[in-house]
């Protein structure tokens, strides 16, 4: 069987669960997508309750997920163990799968090393369902499954603060990513929880510079991320650099409105709770509000703290007053 594979030659440098779902826009017709509650957290990391929950506020149930990850574990063993030769093209045989950093109901990844030039990577399993949703981009001239096209178009041009996709390819149940890794990285989430749940002013502006930026670039370039938030930017502790990661809640950006939301619950746009849709770009700027003000106070706004930024008097000791306004 033949593998649909690209290998992203212009870039050579959460326990979290695919949700099915509809997001529909206005005028166009209704489409599935899948909604991804992000990796890569420890599989034992308890998060607080709430903070993790990326549930699509859909009308669709779960679907019953059935024991992809088995066969997925016999699947890595029997292929490490066969003759390479037999199938060159397979890109299981272009790299060295290493530990799992973290599992979902539809999705898991592992440690990597390229073979070729030893580069460390992270390789990204995928499962394919039947309402899996595949985009047509440009250079291109097959669909690709949403969350691979979308990291492509993000990727255009220069993108510092946006992780990179280094190879990919489309099997059978599965599809696969392979992503940069680079060392001493953490998510901002467990940088924010070793600094006691929350952290100063000077270190929130260089994240959110680096994550407003990233959201710059996938706006200008035609992608509505849909989940930004403190586990979906990763944060190198020693250099401080910032990458946003994970698109697998994302859609191409329109004009129109969506009217399902497939991101995570706290950093859903008030008008979606309260009109049933919502447009990227003002969504993104929500969630780069909540995304700051979680970092700075160490819990999500509440409906007291919203009157108060409303009426321009919300204050708390220790920011300054710059920040506070």
């Amino acid at each position: 069987m033949g593998h649909r594979s690209s290998r992203v030659q212009p870039f050579t440098d959460s326990e979290h669960v695919h949700d099915l779902h509809h997001r529909d826009r206005k005028p166009s017709n209704p489409s599935s997508c899948t909604a991804e509650k992000h990796l890569p957290h420890r599989p034992d990391e308890k998060k607080p309750e709430g903070e993790g929950d990326q549930l699509p506020i859909s009308r669709l149930k779960r679907k019953k997920k059935v024991g992809f990850f088995k066969s997925l574990s016999f699947r890595r063993k029997k292929e490490s163990t066969k003759n390479q030769s037999s199938d060159r093209d397979d890109i299981c045989c272009r790299y060295a799968v290493g530990r799992k950093l973290g599992q979902g109901g539809f999705g898991a990844v592992y440690e990597g090393t390229r073979l070729a030039d030893g580069r460390k990577v992270a390789v990204k399993f995928i499962q394919k369902t039947k309402h899996m949703e595949c985009i047509s981009i440009p250079d291109h001239p097959e669909p690709l499954p949403k969350e691979v096209a979308l990291t492509i178009l993000a990727n255009k041009g220069p993108a510092m603060d946006i992780i990179r996709l280094l190879d990919w390819q489309d099997q059978q149940d599965f599809y696969v990513m392979v992503l940069e890794r680079f060392s001493h990285c953490m998510d901002v989430f467990d940088f924010v929880g070793r600094s006691g749940g929350s952290i100063d002013e000077k270190f929130a502006r260089l994240i959110m510079w680096s994550a407003a930026l990233a959201a710059d670039a996938c706006c200008r370039r035609g992608v509505y991320h849909g989940d930004i938030k403190l586990e979906n930017l990763l944060i190198n502790s020693k250099k401080l650099d910032v990458k946003l990661i994970d698109f697998g809640c994302g859609d191409l950006l329109t004009e129109s409105a969506y009217t399902s939301y497939s991101g995570t619950v706290k950093y859903c746009p008030p008008e979606y709770r309260m009109k049933g849709e919502f447009h990227g770009k003002p969504a993104t700027v929500w969630s780069l509000g909540i995304l700051l003000f979680r970092m700075l106070c160490g819990n999500f706004p509440d409906s007291y703290d919203f009157c108060q930024i409303n009426m321009n008097t919300w204050y708390k000791p220790g920011l300054t007053e710059e920040c506070c306004d």
